[in-house]
């Protein structure tokens, strides 16, 4: 179990599409508006530990082929949100809270998050010798812990809404590229 937990936490709080929006978004809006962001993303990545875990049980043979198409999904859908992060509004000032959907539709094309899921499935709680409900359960230390480090990122970025105000365009240009990096990361 400590293995596991350290292996969630790793994937979950290091730099990826998702704790960098999460950080812009807050750093942007603050943390209360900010929250529907991180709300959609916990739905989504308990959907996908969800598909990760019948996947394992069921489907583990399918799963080479799904990567792909997960991965060409991604690519296109964090290149939107780089070049939506670019867009005068977010630069001049005037951006809304991103949304809830926008939350849950990042984690189900985020590749890294479908990574997690699979390997910590398959790699650590399948071998405990779990009955299928108690795997499930185990299963769902993922969507908490990425929840929880989605939060910590968020926190960080509203802390830093004081610097992100007074250097927005150089920020959101930063935020993009950073984006920009994590789709290209997909295939190199």
């Amino acid at each position: 179990m400590f293995e596991l937990f350290i292996y969630i936490l790793a994937m979950a709080i290091t730099p990826g599409p998702n704790t960098i929006l999460a950080m812009a978004n807050a750093a942007a809006t603050g943390f209360r508006k900010g929250i529907r962001l991180n709300i959609g993303m916990l739905i989504g990545i308990t959907i996908v530990t969800l598909i990760a875990w019948i996947a394992s049980e069921l489907l583990y043979w399918v799963i080479p082929q799904a990567e792909n198409a997960m991965r060409v999904i991604a690519f296109i859908y964090l290149i939107f949100l780089a070049v939506k992060m670019l867009m005068p509004k977010n630069i001049d000032g005037g951006e809304k809270s991103a949304s809830f959907l926008q939350g849950l539709i990042l984690q189900l094309v985020n590749v890294k998050v479908y990574l997690l899921a699979l390997t910590a499935i398959s790699a650590y709680i399948m071998p405990m010798g779990f009955s299928r409900a108690g795997t499930l359960a185990v299963s769902m230390l993922i969507p908490i812990i990425c929840f929880l480090s989605g939060l910590v990122w968020a926190l960080g970025g509203s802390l830093l809404k004081n610097i992100y105000m007074k250097h927005r365009r150089v920020v959101s240009i930063i935020f993009a590229l950073s984006l920009l990096w994590c789709a290209l990361k997909l295939f190199f």
